[in-house]
């Protein structure tokens, strides 16, 4: 495989998965505000901060709905805006033309189709649930796509491993934005009793919130929620699970390389087992540490994986 392919097959997958994210957050955040119990959160500037913070968009000198809303929807000035991703998206899908399947081109291509020709007059007044349960919908289909179309080798792990080093990052960014917000929530001066909503608006956003109640069966709270979407092996929207993804799809393309301490797969592997083997009670105290230092960890891996693998 060229290393320009296989750029274009990773960057292809990241992007897909990041527009997810920041739609399916997004969605989950600005309507579930609707039936808060606390007012703080029922509050539109606190929703809208959320989102901003999520997205990582700092710069906004005065939040207004339609303002945010056009700025993480369908602002191709903002490069982290949804439609900018998929632009990127369809632009890599174009570049590795030859590599992927014509069902998989195609839903990509429509995919970027609707989004582009959505109305933005719609969009901003009455559109927001439409728009982006299009894009949860036409993610569903692109990754039935990667799955059930490609001859699963070496090109089908690219795009995973770059799909699930994106969704860590996600993860962690969905985590950060919430614990963020139950934090000024908090020194709004609302007890931790009253938070239990906040932590199933986490498990929503990740689409987990079911699974975590089949897992525990009891009202979701901190230590449990961070628990499931942290260290949960078997939640596919959990960091342990992600990083499972992770090394299992980079050992398909490095094969029998040598695992010393200096290897991409020597320094997954560590990652991944340490999260494998860790408890709540070890990492409770300094949660975003932990986060913070994951997510480093995988940015790190994810440039290393770009030089040996990906530059051209």
């Amino acid at each position: 495989m060229l290393s320009r392919v296989a750029n274009n097959l990773y960057w292809m997958g990241r992007y897909i998965e990041r527009a997810d994210h920041f739609a399916r957050y997004s969605k989950v955040l600005y309507f579930s505000s609707l039936d808060a119990p606390i007012l703080k959160t029922y509050d539109r500037k606190f929703v809208l901060e959320s989102i901003l913070y999520m997205a990582g968009i700092f710069d906004m000198e005065e939040i207004t709905e339609k303002e945010v809303l056009f700025k993480i929807g369908l602002d191709l000035e903002n490069s982290n805006s949804i439609l900018s991703n998929l632009t990127f998206a369809r632009e890599n899908a174009r570049g590795a033309r030859n590599a992927i399947s014509t069902d998989l081109w195609e839903a990509i291509n429509k995919y970027y189709h609707l989004i582009n020709n959505y109305p933005k007059d719609t969009y901003l007044s009455t559109g927001f649930d439409n728009f982006t349960q299009i894009i949860l919908d036409q993610t569903s289909i692109v990754s039935s796509k990667i799955y059930g179309t490609l001859m699963h080798d070496g090109e089908w792990a690219i795009i995973l491993i770059g799909m699930y080093i994106e969704r860590v990052i996600q993860i962690i960014r969905i985590i950060n934005s919430k614990l963020h917000d139950i934090y000024k929530i908090e020194q709004a001066g609302h007890p931790v009793t009253e938070m239990s909503f906040e932590w199933t608006t986490m498990l929503r956003s990740l689409e987990a919130l079911d699974m975590n109640r089949k897992f525990y069966r009891t009202v979701p709270d901190r230590a449990q929620v961070l628990e499931f979407l942290m260290l949960n092996p078997h939640c596919p929207r959990s960091i342990a699970y992600s990083l499972n993804g992770i090394r299992r799809y980079e050992e398909k393309i490095s094969r029998n390389e040598s695992k010393d301490s200096n290897t991409i797969s020597f320094k997954i592997g560590k990652l991944f087992e340490q999260y494998r083997y860790l408890s709540f009670d070890e990492y409770k105290d300094d949660i975003y540490g932990l986060l913070n230092s994951t997510q480093d960890k995988v940015i790190e891996i994810g440039s290393e994986l770009e030089k040996k693998y990906l530059s051209f």
